[in-house]
């Protein structure tokens, strides 16, 4: 059996598609859309409340009732950048949704109110 070729992608609009056709026309060395480059911008995130425990530690605590895409990915790229912070998620109502994207991103989650075992 021989090996899949690799799909080349195509330019997504009329634009891209007059670029492509001028640097093909040019036979200059391209490809399109083959690299990735990460990169981060830089926000502040404000926590909803921030609990002073007897050790010293914080505990960041966020409420969320609906938990917008753009709020899912803010506060997965925090968790990523500060992972020795302890920052939890209070939902409103139980979705599973949301459930599913907390253990995923590692975030300790309530329902409806703070438990007392935060609070200590």
């Amino acid at each position: 059996m021989l090996p899949k070729k690799k799909k080349l992608k195509v330019p997504k609009n009329k634009f891209e598609n007059t670029l492509d056709k001028q640097l093909y026309l040019s036979g200059v060395d391209y490809v399109y859309e083959s690299e990735k480059l990460p990169y981060t911008l830089y926000y502040n995130y404000i926590p909803d409340f921030v609990i002073s425990l007897p050790s010293g530690n914080k505990r960041y605590i966020e409420a969320k009732g609906y938990f917008r895409p753009e709020h899912k990915a803010k506060m997965a790229a925090v968790k990523k950048q500060h992972p020795d912070l302890d920052i939890r998620m209070v939902f409103y109502s139980r979705s599973k949704t949301n459930i599913r994207w907390a253990e995923k991103y590692g975030f300790p989650y309530a329902i409806g109110k703070i438990p007392e075992e935060w609070l200590t």
